[in-house]
């Protein structure tokens, strides 16, 4: 639904990644099939992340728990805190799936870790960060914190150390990487499994039937103080399955926008979708009236 579509742009592209986008993908792993990330110092004015923030809606894309945990346990503030981040969700070599997040902080972490127990693996330290929660962090660098469970920690230090191959190596994901614009504040790709390979992997996706009909899809955005300039480019694997997707999109804005007040019906006009062979392209305008009404339960059927 046209919602889902949405909260792919405005949630999962709320994140960030600090000195450059190439500077923290390093450290993600190549059988990765969905990556995010997002500029901090860009979003911090902004009025839809402002809203966001104050709502506690940052990380709503992980579900409950998930990165808040995280920040809970280390005492980070994510805005004073951090200046960037960046996420992944892969396939493992021993056939299951893992996710793996990055800061990117603002200061060296290390004194505030160091009372903690920890595991040494490939001369890095894990640190252990519940008792009773299979929970862990690793500095990679002073100021690049990873967190995740104990084998997805692993996997970070394993990419870190060229053990493991890093994204880019995955050259599907690098041909996508290359059409997002250096200038996006907020970005992502995704290669969505089948059905098979996720419930074989026990891979929880995020994402509904409609993005799982796309063979890969990425988005951009940049902001102004008050909006959000978004960019979702998706492909298919024929002209008529795009074509499909592209009507079932428009429909539902349609009939979206008539059961909105007129002010976010004319937000909703901004919304374009095209379609050309197998790829669908949407553009929007996302503005704090559109993350308020998503919230509310009053965007989308």
């Amino acid at each position: 639904m046209m919602k889902k579509i949405a909260v792919l742009l405005l949630l999962i592209a709320v994140f960030a990644y600090g000195e450059s986008r190439d500077d923290l993908v390093k450290y993600l792993p190549r059988n990765s099939f969905m990556v995010a990330g997002a500029d901090f110092a860009q979003l911090q004015e902004n009025e839809v992340y402002q809203s966001m923030d104050r709502n506690g809606q940052i990380w709503s894309y992980d579900g409950n728990g998930g990165v808040t945990e995280y920040l809970t346990a280390l005492k980070i503030d994510s805005r004073r805190d951090v200046d960037a981040f960046a996420f992944s969700k892969y396939v493992n070599n021993y056939g299951g799936s893992g996710k793996v997040h990055l800061f990117d902080l603002k200061r060296d972490w290390s004194a505030d870790l160091k009372h903690r127990s920890s595991t040494k693996y490939l001369g890095m330290e894990l640190f252990r960060l519940s008792a009773d929660r299979d929970m862990y962090a690793v500095l990679l660098t002073p100021e690049l914190l990873a967190t995740g469970n104990l084998n997805e920690t692993k996997t970070a230090v394993d990419v870190a150390k060229g053990k493991v191959p890093a994204l880019l190596q995955n050259v599907t994901i690098n041909n996508l990487y290359k059409k997002i614009p250096e200038h996006s504040a907020v970005w992502g790709i995704a290669l969505p499994l089948t059905r098979r390979e996720a419930a074989k992997t026990n891979a929880k996706q995020n994402t509904n039937a409609l993005l799982g009909e796309f063979q890969s899809y990425y988005f951009y955005g940049t902001p102004t103080r008050k909006t959000a300039r978004t960019h979702f480019y998706g492909q298919t694997e024929d002209e008529k399955k795009a074509s499909f997707i592209s009507s079932f999109m428009i429909g539902t804005l349609l009939i979206t926008k008539y059961r909105v007040d007129a002010p976010l019906a004319e937000a909703l006009d901004q919304v374009d979708i095209q379609q050309s062979g197998n790829s669908v392209h949407v553009s929007m305008v996302v503005t704090k009236e559109m993350v308020d009404a998503y919230f509310q339960g009053k965007l989308g059927l």
